[in-house]
């Protein structure tokens, strides 16, 4: 008895033409990849999206293609979140204090934005736990 393992009917089709039944898709994961991104997009640029405040999920690997091919302009600071976006000379609170950014809640890193933040240094009330010189950097 031979037990072979069948190909899922999207790859039968995705690569064919639409004029041969095909999805006319030449490459699903790199398609894929692209609409995520675009998403990332719009979540930070328009504001009028149906799904605009879930908490879309997004890879690490994502996350770092979208944020090498795109850059943040500051100006009133009222949509750059201060503790998640690259808004410190490129780079995020994040990638420069992994240790303190670890002591701030989930929900607070998504939603101060750096005008709230800098305002009468409220990131500072952000921090939950012990925070010691090794938090600091």
């Amino acid at each position: 008895v031979s037990v072979q393992k069948k190909k899922p009917i999207v790859n039968l089709f995705q690569n064919r033409p639409l004029a041969l039944g095909g999805l006319g898709v030449r490459d699903l994961e790199r398609t894929g990849l692209a609409l995520r991104l675009r998403w990332l997009w719009l979540s930070r640029t328009d504001e009028g999206r149906a799904w605009q405040g879930l908490d879309l999920q997004f890879s690490s690997n994502e996350r770092t293609l979208f944020f090498a091919s795109t850059y943040m302009t500051i100006g009133n600071g009222m949509k750059a979140l201060f503790w998640e976006d690259r808004w410190l000379n490129g780079r995020s609170v994040g990638e420069l204090m992994p240790l303190l950014y670890n002591c701030i809640p989930k929900r607070r890193r998504k939603a101060r934005t750096v005008a709230e933040g800098l305002n009468g240094n409220a990131w500072a009330r952000d921090i939950q736990g012990v925070l010691g010189l090794h938090e600091i950097g």
